[in-house]
Formats: C-alpha cells, structure tokens, sequence
C-alpha cells in the first residue's frame, strides 16, 4: 500500500511523474525552498501556541513568542543559517499579523493526525491545522501563507475536501496569511464523487506505471523534483 498526503494528491494533479518521482521513487527535494521554510516555522509557531491554549486557556502569550520553540522542535540542520534567520524574521512578520485573529479562536485541536483508506492501494495520511469552536458550531481552519496577493486555489479546496471525509464539521476555511492582511475564505468540500475519481486515476498511474510529465510554465520551473526531472530540459 502506498501512502501519500493530501498535499501529494495535488502534486499528482499538478505533474504525474513529479509524484513519481517523490512517491514511487522516493526521491526528496535536499534544497528547503526558503518560502515553504518560512511556511513551516509559521505553522509550528501556530501549533505550539494553540496546543498552549487548549491546555492553559489563558496564558497570555502570543503566536511568536513561540517562534523559538519552534525552530528547536523541528531538524533544521540542513539549512543555512542567514536563510533560516530570514525565514524566521519572515515568520515573526506573518505570525505577528495574524495574532488578532488567532486570540478570538476558540481551539479544540491543533495538528490533529489523521489516516483514511482511499482504497486497497493507497492509503491519505495527513494533519488537520486546526479545529475551533464557533459558536455552537465545529469548524476546520487550513493555514496559508503567501507573499502575494490572494488567489482562489482549486488544490486547497480538494484538500479540505480529503480532510472532510476524516473529520466532519459544521464549516471549512482557508486562513491566508499576507504580510499585510489575513483573508478568510470558506470552502464547499466538493462532492466525494469527485475524489473518488481522482483516486481511481493515480490507483491506474500506479498499476500501469504510466505517469505522464504535465507540469506546465511555473508549475515546472518552480518544481523542487526538477534536478531530478528527465523532462525538465525539454520544458
């Protein structure tokens, strides 16, 4: 059974052989691209400071003041040390916007693990950002961070889709978190029909061995699995 995240379904759709590559290969990216590095920090800083609030509701702190915590509890070994200050600097910027709306959450979970067989070959593994309470309602918060300006996303609505069939709640959003704003947007889980389908497509890739490289414009040139990519010269 192959075990793939919800973040890998997407890398599927994005570019079948870079799925391959990381999947079935078992390749992996030895470059942190500095942006999802600045990513991780943000997440880790959230998790730990909502972790916090569920146990000590009201402990005073602030999602940065975590930041340090964070960069002890992740391997960041193999990254270079002006870039992991850069990225932590960024991270303080974007976690120092988004306090507002993180101290009018209620948490209920933070990173909550999940499996769920999609079928007899594969098998989703993943984490649910967040679940708070609003209200009387049960709602799931997916974390995004972006430099640039907001921009509706297909991916991220499937993978709120895939978390829906682990965890069900009252409603789903996207947090995008900007250097200058936080957006929220809420999502429609899209019908299971539909997943099923894309399922039934990689299930195939993996049978017959067929995958074809789709990555297209920046999809290609800002794939991490390029170096490795027989294809990428062509494109």
């Amino acid at each position: 059974m192959i075990e793939i995240s919800p973040s890998g379904v997407n890398l599927y759709l994005t570019c079948p052989f870079a799925f391959r590559l990381k999947y079935i290969d078992k390749i992996e990216p030895t470059q942190e691209n500095p942006f999802l590095l600045t990513g991780k920090l943000v997440h880790k800083g959230l998790e730990l400071y909502f972790k916090d609030r569920i146990e000590n509701k009201d402990n005073g702190m602030k999602p940065s003041d975590y930041l340090k915590l964070a960069t002890t509890t992740e391997d960041f070994s193999n990254v270079n040390v002006l870039q992991l200050n850069e990225a932590i600097e960024e991270a303080d910027h974007f976690l120092t916007i988004y306090t507002p709306i993180a101290k009018q959450l209620k948490p209920i979970s933070s990173e909550e693990y999940f499996e769920l067989e999609l079928s007899d070959n594969i098998l989703l593994k993943g984490i649910i950002d967040l679940i708070a309470q609003e209200n009387k309602n049960r709602i799931m918060i997916d974390f995004k961070t972006t430099r640039g300006a907001v921009k509706d996303n297909y991916k991220y609505t499937l993978q709120l889709s895939f978390y829906s069939l682990t965890n069900k709640a009252d409603a789903y959003y996207l947090h995008y978190i900007t250097p200058y704003y936080v957006q929220i947007k809420e999502v429609i889980p899209v019908q299971k029909e539909l997943l099923d389908d894309i399922v039934k497509n990689i299930e195939k890739s993996i049978k017959f061995g067929v995958y074809p490289p789709l990555g297209l414009g920046n999809a290609c040139f800002s794939c991490p699995f390029r170096k490795y990519c027989k294809f990428a010269e062509i494109k």
